[in-house]
């Protein structure tokens, strides 16, 4: 092109002649084929590239630690009869899809997923998909695979995939919008979440292989450690070799089945299993159910505690009082703030005691016990670390209490 040509193309003066229009290169066949089909990987080739895959089938009858998998439909009969509302309340034709990944990284734009597992209800059996990339360069073709983009309205389980799994396909999808149709934006159940409500301060840890094990009545025996799963895809890519790739199949598919595991379990406990559990997990369903305004269902567990006395039930015992107090029964509420306070500890147990002072003060009119009440919450605030706009709370009452007391002793006396 001459000089002056590219000075009129640069003030727009000449157009651009088209450029013509790359025709994308053949994707090629994956080297390790024939190795990778030993543990139950068959290749399938789309639009795309290629695509490893595992099918796995499962009658309605197989067990995975204390469930069946066949209890899944009851469970979901069940959340349909009930008139409360849960965001784990699903119907019994909601397109349910138990998911999880594996991938190279934590984060950053070098991390990629290499695994994905789908675990869907058939009519007569459950099965489970595992697609696995067979290198960077197929990870257009690996997430076309997987069907996501297909299905309307999907409710997505996982453990934690609210907050990693998912975020990361999007970002893997994003990668490819050009070419890809779009994700839908799919509802999700993340158990992970739902498992620190149930058993908050009572599990020492939250990892899914620990929920198993204390809950679930399962032990993984021949597991690979989490941590190596991304050496592992990344040594079968480049050597071939499969047995560990079949060791990270393995765990994934534990991952999926135990989402099923868990999804029952925590339904019934938050539906009719009021047997099974420590007075701390039905405490923290209670606590579930009022942050979610379902309070006739709060109340119900958490006056199943209160059967119980002393510290076990000192908890449900405030979080009941709180109800009553909002519902108007102050009887009920200033007498279970005053049995919970002794056995709470921390910010909480001078809340009670605040409590008890207001409703004795302001509803009951018994300035003697209100006092009490309110000697009871600055003792204990002497002996704990508390925010100082509660200290401050304590004194103003105290004073204002005094200042009751001492312009109601002359009416008396004149009496």
């Amino acid at each position: 092109m001459s000089f002056e040509n590219k000075l009129l193309q640069m003030k727009g003066l000449l157009k651009k002649q088209p450029a013509k229009k790359q025709q994308p290169r053949a994707a090629e066949r994956p080297l390790h084929e024939d190795k990778w089909n030993k543990i139950g990987l068959e290749l399938v080739e789309n639009k795309f590239g290629y695509v490893f895959r595992k099918k796995i089938i499962y009658p309605f009858d197989t067990r995975h630690g204390l469930v069946v998998l066949s209890e899944l439909d009851p469970v979901l009969k069940a959340w349909g009869n009930v008139d409360f509302e849960h965001p784990f309340k699903l119907k019994e034709q909601d397109p349910l899809v138990f998911f999880d990944t594996e991938t190279t990284g934590l984060s950053g734009t070098g991390a990629y997923i290499f695994l994905i597992g789908l675990l869907v209800k058939r009519s007569d059996h459950f099965e489970m998909m595992q697609y696995i990339m067979p290198d960077p360069s197929q990870e257009a073709a690996f997430l076309y695979e997987t069907g996501l983009w297909k299905t309307d309205d999907p409710i997505i389980f996982s453990y934690n995939g609210k907050s990693f799994d998912w975020p990361q396909l999007t970002s893997r999808w994003t990668m490819h919008r050009q070419i890809l149709p779009k994700l839908p934006v799919p509802r999700q159940i993340d158990l992970f979440h739902g498992t620190k409500r149930i058993w908050k301060n009572e599990l020492a840890r939250m990892k899914l292989s620990t929920i198993e094990e204390e809950k679930l009545g399962f032990t993984r025996e021949g597991d690979v450690p989490g941590y190596l799963i991304p050496a592992i895809y990344l040594d079968a890519v480049k050597s071939g070799f499969p047995d560990g790739l079949a060791k990270v199949l393995y765990h994934n598919e534990l991952d999926i089945l135990s989402l099923v595991s868990l999804y029952v379990l925590s339904s019934n406990l938050l539906m009719e299993d009021m047997e099974s559990e420590t007075s701390g997990a039905y405490t923290n369903i209670g606590k579930w159910y009022a942050d979610l305004k379902q309070f006739e269902q709060s109340a119900f567990y958490l006056e199943h505690v209160t059967v119980e006395r002393g510290a076990s039930s000192a908890l449900a015992r405030y979080l009941l009082a709180i109800q009553k107090k909002r519902v108007g029964q102050h009887e009920e509420a200033v007498q279970l703030f005053k049995e919970a306070a002794p056995h709470l500890r921390g910010s909480i147990e001078v809340e009670a005691w605040i409590h008890a002072a207001k409703l004795y003060e302001h509803q009951l009119r018994d300035l003697d016990q209100a006092v009490i009440m309110a000697s009871f919450a600055r003792e204990a605030s002497e002996h704990t670390k508390v925010r100082h706009s509660l200290i401050q709370d304590i004194h103003k009452r105290q004073a204002r209490l005094g200042e009751k007391k001492r312009k109601k002793r002359p009416e008396v006396a004149e009496n």
